[in-house]
């Protein structure tokens, strides 16, 4: 039995980080220094069953690559890391998802994305994983919003504790998603997401006693996060810290945030190491050097952190 699977995107991550970018109309044709370079895995999926494992979790992940030269190298970096990968899933001819994450010296960065045929559909879906999980977390599925209604379905019946993070693409499907939302445990969602769906607008959803997850946590990258649930409503400023490269901040905050959930961690405790998670990955290059293990757990409880209740 798992502690928790990961749902979600496998990629390949190209990065490079130049004083020129961001380009300029007049850099277009001519040649850019690159001060540093790294490939490396991704995807919403693979970041946060590292990040959840990481954290001493038994985890897997469920993840869609090619048999092209980008998915065996999706395959072989994902092998460093401590998850269980029998979920995952390379399929024959297929384009792996592709990125070029163009890094500026603030942190802030461009990415140039790539979107293969590796969206998990239903006929590919490990639906024997369902039988054995107690959490399931769901990162953006590409917008297959029919099988994620079908897995939180069937994980529900199984008394499993959901949350999601769901990408662009399933915010477009707003009747379908408010439907599953009461089922859910926690749905986390960055600030431009909770724009796109409305929920900046409307912040009474957040707060609502029915018809919404039992927690909603709404991040906002330097400017902090939000959790709202039932008995609690919690204000968590960030940690104060160099960005090296905030791409995976989002994965990371996710990562760190559902296993205190997991680990039955005081809220408050719960989205301080998301916190924490988010700002140790934005002081590295790339998404998963920076993700936090469970011996980093108590260091990072130690430091100081504003965490207040709000209306």
């Amino acid at each position: 039995m798992f502690d928790i699977i990961s749902i979600g995107s496998a990629t390949c991550d190209l990065f490079l980080k130049s004083a020129s970018f961001p380009l300029e109309k007049k850099d277009i044709g001519g040649k850019i220094e690159i001060e540093e370079l790294l490939m490396s895995s991704g995807g919403g999926g693979t970041n946060t069953a590292a990040g959840f494992a990481r954290l001493g979790l038994s985890t897997a992940c469920i993840a869609r690559f090619g048999d092209d030269i980008f998915g065996k190298f999706v395959l072989e970096d994902l092998r460093k890391e401590n998850f269980d990968q029998k979920y995952l899933i390379e399929k024959k001819g297929d384009n792996t998802d592709y990125s070029t994450i163009l890094v500026n010296p603030d942190g802030s960065r461009t990415i140039l994305v790539y979107r293969g045929k590796t969206r998990i559909d239903e006929s590919v879906f490990p639906w024997p994983a369902l039988e054995e999980v107690k959490w399931l977390y769901v990162a953006s599925i590409e917008g297959n919003v029919e099988l994620l209604i079908k897995v939180v379905d069937k994980a529900q019946e199984k008394g499993t504790k959901i949350v999601l993070n769901p990408g662009s693409r399933e915010l477009k499907e707003k009747e379908k998603l408010l439907a599953i939302f009461p089922k859910l445990k926690a749905l986390v969602v960055n600030r431009e997401e909770a724009e796109s769906f409305g929920l900046m607008e409307s912040p009474a959803f957040a707060k609502a006693s029915t018809g919404r997850p039992e927690i909603v946590v709404i991040t906002s990258g330097r400017q902090g996060a939000k959790l709202y649930s039932p008995g609690k409503n919690l204000f968590a400023e960030a940690f104060v810290h160099s960005t090296v490269d905030e791409t995976g901040a989002g994965d990371a905050f996710s990562a760190g945030f559902v296993a205190g959930l997991v680990k039955e961690f005081p809220l408050e405790k719960a989205l301080k190491l998301g916190m924490a998670n988010g700002a140790s990955v934005v002081s590295q290059f790339s998404c998963k050097p920076g993700l936090l293990y469970e011996k980093d757990i108590e260091g990072w409880m130690g430091r100081n952190l504003k965490i207040e209740q709000i209306i």
